[in-house]
């Protein structure tokens, strides 16, 4: 089954892309304010699917969401349908340490109009929301917040940076090692099953609404951005509906809310 891009873009509410970096940056801003992060699968004990039919069905068609790989696969098919030169990379999370991780996250280096733009939809934390250039140590201005790459001597990887009042704050880190599909497939499947990555023990979700971004660690619920960031703890299972239903645009049977709610009502609220 080919790639059905009106349906994607009407999932997006676009009715037209431009070319060029103009193109790619209101893909990436429409994507990442239509489509939620959620890493529901793993928590209640599935692989995620990364087949590009179940991706279409999953987030577009039953308006779900999904974690980095999901959301990059989709938006991979997406770039390639509009005539995109896209490469993938394997990234490590840092998320404000000096090290990374496991190869446990995915972007995408998009060549256009002249220059290397880093484009990702997937990323649960406090991802840009445009794409960022590639140029070491430029700060980049995003509608959500600046943004810069910095080149981390001991490891040689690219580090995606957020500026949080007068620091720097490391989000993810790439090398130039090659990536095929099946390394995506194999990370997929380590990051969904192995314990010690948190997407089967917590419950995850971030979403760039109209109101601005709406995360979820758990039962706790934040809104806004560090320093200006609301935190607000929910106390029962019909709460829990209500948020996912309405702040995250999830459509969700009340069984899966059930199965949710049992994983999380006595887990942790913070990492």
């Amino acid at each position: 089954m080919s790639f059905d891009l009106d349906a994607y873009l009407d999932r997006l509410g676009l009715s037209d892309v431009p070319p060029g970096a103009a193109g790619l940056t209101a893909l990436t801003r429409a994507h990442m304010r239509a489509i939620p992060f959620e890493n529901i699968d793993p928590l209640t004990g599935r692989v995620p699917s990364l087949d590009p039919d179940a991706q279409m069905d999953k987030l577009v068609r039953r308006r779900r969401g999904g974690y980095c790989f999901e959301h990059n696969w989709l938006f991979g098919e997406a770039l390639g349908a509009l005539g995109y030169a896209a490469t993938p990379v394997l990234a490590r999370v840092r998320n404000g340490a000096p090290e990374g991780g496991a190869r446990t996250h995915q972007a995408f280096l998009v060549d256009v109009d002249g220059a290397t733009l880093v484009t990702d939809v997937g990323f649960g934390g406090h991802a840009p929301i445009d794409p960022v250039p590639l140029v070491a140590g430029a700060a980049f201005e995003a509608p959500n917040g600046t943004y810069r790459f910095t080149r981390d001597p001991q490891s040689d990887e690219r580090v995606l940076e957020r500026r949080a009042g007068g620091a720097w704050v490391s989000l993810w880190g790439f090398d130039d090692h090659p990536v095929r599909p099946v390394d995506i497939e194999a990370a997929n499947v380590v990051t969904a099953c192995w314990d010690k990555a948190p997407f089967r023990s917590n419950l995850m979700a971030a979403f760039h609404g109209p109101d601005g971004r709406v995360a979820l660690f758990n039962r706790a619920l934040t809104r806004g951005l560090p320093p200006e960031q609301t935190r607000h703890v929910i106390e029962t299972r019909d709460e829990l509906a209500q948020v996912l239903r309405e702040d995250f645009t999830l459509a969700l049977g009340d069984d899966l809310i059930d199965a949710i709610w049992a994983k999380i009502e006595d887990a942790p609220l913070g990492r």
